[in-house]
């Protein structure tokens, strides 16, 4: 009986990959969407103090509706940096486009929703979701297009002289 050539286990082909290591890209796109949050929060709080010294009764309610809505934005975008280094490219642009198609879908529900409520100034709802989300989408883009992003690719053991010719 010959014996059977030894196989190798998943992990020796590389078939199971193993937990991968964050990059400086991964933590810059982190803390970039931690510090574009908290912008867009601070953001909304000022948005908040000034609805409640407004003299109509609507605008704080507005802008608490705004302000919920703005979390609603932003939450699964810092979300999705923190699980993105363990997603695959394909499972992460999946995920990407899922959250903004449910996070808009939702938006735009409770917009409707909400539009005709004699209790609630739209005004406001749009101005805390105008302040808060699009400022931390601005201040997230800024912050990763001023973040070198370092590839890791291994060089290609290519000559610099060519061939001598015979």
């Amino acid at each position: 009986m010959s014996p059977q050539p030894e196989i190798p286990d998943a992990h020796e082909r590389g078939a199971v990959p193993g937990p991968r290591r964050r990059t400086a890209g991964d933590r810059s796109m982190q803390r970039a969407t931690v510090i574009a949050v908290a912008v867009g929060l601070v953001l909304d709080v000022i948005v908040l103090v000034i609805a409640a010294t407004r003299p109509e009764s609507t605008a704080l309610a507005g802008a608490l509706v705004g302000t919920g809505l703005t979390l609603l934005v932003v939450l699964p975008s810092m979300g999705i940096a923190f699980l993105g280094p363990r997603l695959s490219p394909m499972s992460m642009a999946a995920t990407v486009l899922g959250s903004w198609a449910v996070k808009m879908f939702a938006v735009i529900l409770i917009l409707l929703l909400v539009r005709d409520l004699p209790s609630l100034s739209t005004q406001w709802i749009g101005l805390a979701l105008l302040v808060g989300a699009v400022s931390a989408m601005i201040v997230e883009a800024t912050l990763l297009m001023r973040t070198r992003q370092p590839l890791d690719v291994e060089p290609v053991g290519i000559p610099r002289e060519p061939p001598a010719e015979q």
